[in-house]
Order: C-alpha cells, then structure tokens, then sequence
C-alpha cells in the first residue's frame, strides 16, 4: 500500500482500530474457514448444488456480528440474494421486518429481468388470499384473536414467498441467503417457520440458506425448536482467536499504515487481549491514541490500558450489569466470587438460599442475555471477563457477601 498521502497527518489521525457493536474491523484475523466456507457455499449454489445452513455460536465479543455482516457481503458480491436481520422476540416485528428485507433485497438485484421475476414472485404471494374455498367448504384462519390470526398468516407467506424466491433464483444459479444475528431471541414462531422452510426447501433441491448466529445456548434451543434442526445446519463456534491470530490482528493494519508495534509492545497487547476480538480493537485504539513513536513502544500499551478498560466497561459490561435488578445483581455477583462457571447449587449455597428460590431469577438473567446454561444445572457469564468486572467494581460486596438483599 502507497502510504506517501499520509505524511504529516497526526498518528491518532491514522488510528484504524475501531472498538464497536458489528464494526468491520481493518482486518478479519482467524475465520479463513469461515470465509471459505461461504465460497464453497456459494460456488456450488451456483453449480444447482444443496448446501446446508450455518449456524455460528459463541460468548458475546467474539465477532460473530462481524462475521455474519462479511458472509452477507461476499453473497451479494458475487450476485447472490441476501437478508440480514436481529430477532427481537416479537414475531408480528420479525415477520414484518423478514418481508421489508426480502423486498429490499429484490430491488438490490442488477439484472433487470431477475429483478423483475422475483418481483411477480412477491406480488403474487402478496395478492393471496388466505381464507379461500376449496370445492363447498370455506377454508379459514383460525385463531383465539386477532394477533394470532395475523402471525400466522404471516408465517404462510413467508414461507409461499421463500419458497417461489429459491425457486426463481435456482432457475438461474443464484440463492437466497438470509442471516439472523441474536437467533437464540427470535420469537418460537418464527424460529420454527424458518427452520420448516429450511427443511422443505432442502427436500426441494432449492437454494435458500439460514446463516445464523447466537450465545452459546443457541443450537440447544432450534434443537428444541424443531428436533431435525440438528441434521439442517452446520454448527460452528467461535471461540478466542490463537496468539499468532491476535498478534496479526494488531501488526496487519499497523502495517497497512506504514507502522508496526514493537516484539515487547505486541507482546504485551496479545497477552491482555486473551484471544477475544473485541479487546483486540479497545487495546489497539487506545495504544494507537497514546503512541508517539514508530514502532509503537509498550509504554504506549501501558499508558492506554485504563483507557481500554474503561472502553471495555462501557461497551460490554456497564449496560449488561444496569439491565439486572438488585437481586439478579446479587445472583451475578455470587457467581463471580465463585468463578467464571458454576453451578447453580454452587450460586444457592453461596446466597444461603435453596435453588428453587432463585430459578425465577436465573430465568431471568438467561432471558436478559446475561448468563447461559452450557449444560443442565450449570451457568456461566455471556460475556468474557464479566466475572472480574463485577471483582473489580464491587469488590466488597463480592467478597464478603452474605446473601442478604
């Protein structure tokens, strides 16, 4: 890379980390698979080949939103029709936004002629009545009210306008690849017309894709959604990147720009990174943001380690622990003097109350997106390094906690 246009431009100008929710970060270090999946996947939707969906699980930092933002982009790219959604929970708000997206995406579409037969496609879907007559009898939606009557109406014509989308986009080399990040918080409803659709269209031979990502929970919850959801997808997870991974993903845009951390500087970057792609863009800005020299010396590193943590614990932590009421506070608090993992015997013994007692509240925190249940009776923190920001801010009532609210 040229980096002559950059001369006398002041370094924190040239900062390219950039700490965030789903921020692209200037370089995608230790997903080659990843990325090479979605090349295959994509090269054989256009040989008229199946596929199946991805489903990508992890701790909340790990990148899984970047990630699933950079597969939807090299679908487009090379032609292929994409959605990109969040569940909610509410499904009347992921029914709407799933056909607002689909109708967005038809119009993204280069071709004119595609374009247009995908649209004949929702128009027709969109035209159809649902209480109709099939020979003397009336066939109708039924429903207790009004809501339901519409969900699932919804829900039939999501499924009418995927399945006539694949369909058109085999007819011409091309599929239909929907990305839903948060999938472990889409409402019952929809979660199961997704994963339905997938499985038809799959009998089918016709190209339409789930890539779906979530807390750890997620593939225990489709699972239980629908039992044959083990079979539609495969399972990834995204865990902590390897040193040589971290040390790339703060050398590489370093580089980009004509600079470069020293041995001891790196060094000590990888080591409190810990793996976690988030941290590597919170302690790569704040160094940047504190450097003075090329290379970039460790004594940067140390002057902008508080102001990483403090980036941190805005951006992971701070809003997560004010989401808790008091008691779920406490429950939080009981794990983290415990450990990052523990039971939920282990929680009720440190509280001195019975497990029954605080099963609504560990609901609660599970709902919340706070904890998660890697295996039955067991909990652990969503988020990496939560146990020792609860340590750190509240240390003496993690320490000497007594189970009094």
């Amino acid at each position: 890379m040229n980096t002559d246009f950059l001369e006398g431009l002041p370094l924190h100008a040239l900062n390219p980390f950039m700490p965030g929710a789903g921020k692209q970060p200037p370089e995608l270090v230790g997903r080659t698979h990843d990325l090479e999946l979605m090349d295959r996947m994509i090269a054989r939707t256009r040989l008229g080949l199946l596929d199946r969906g991805i489903i990508y699980s992890g701790l909340r930092g790990m990148g899984k939103t970047v990630l699933l933002l950079k597969l939807n982009d090299m679908a487009f790219e090379q032609g292929m029709v994409t959605v990109q959604i969040e569940a909610n929970g509410d499904a009347e708000a992921e029914y709407d936004e799933l056909m607002h997206e689909l109708s967005l995406s038809i119009m993204r579409i280069r071709k004119p002629d595609i374009r247009q037969r995908l649209a004949d496609v929702f128009s027709h879907v969109e035209s159809i009545s649902l209480d109709f007559v099939l020979g003397s009898a009336k066939v109708e939606l039924r429903g207790p009210d009004a809501a339901e009557r519409s969900v699932r109406a919804s829900s039939y014509r999501l499924e009418l306008l995927i399945e006539g989308l694949a369909a058109e986009l085999g007819n011409n080399g091309l599929g239909l690849f929907l990305f839903v990040d948060e999938f472990q918080d889409m409402s019952a409803d929809v979660m199961m017309t997704l994963i339905t659709v997938q499985h038809k269209t799959g009998q089918r031979n016709l190209p339409f894709y789930v890539i779906g990502a979530g807390l750890p929970n997620l593939p225990g919850v489709l699972t239980k959604t629908r039992s044959y959801a083990e079979r539609l997808f495969e399972y990834r997870v995204i865990g902590r990147l390897d040193a040589e991974a971290v040390a790339d993903g703060f050398q590489k845009p370093a580089h980009e720009l004509g600079y470069a951390f020293d041995h001891e500087a790196l060094s000590r970057l990888v080591e409190l990174s810990n793996g976690y792609p988030y941290f590597i863009q919170a302690y790569g800005k704040a160094t940047w943001d504190a450097s003075d020299s090329n290379p970039i010396a460790v004594d940067a590193v140390k002057r902008g380690e508080p102001v990483a943590r403090a980036e941190l614990d805005q951006g992971l932590y701070v809003s997560r622990w004010q989401r808790a009421t008091p008691l779920g506070r406490e429950y939080l608090a009981a794990m983290a003097a415990i450990g990052e993992t523990c039971t939920s015997s282990q929680v009720a013994k440190h509280m001195n109350r019975s497990v029954s007692d605080l099963s609504s509240i560990r609901l609660a925190l599970i709902e919340l997106g706070l904890v998660y249940s890697p295996e039955r009776g067991r909990i652990a923190f969503t988020v990496p390094g939560m146990d020792e920001f609860i340590r750190r801010v509240m240390p003496a009532e993690v320490q000497s906690y007594d189970g009094r609210s």
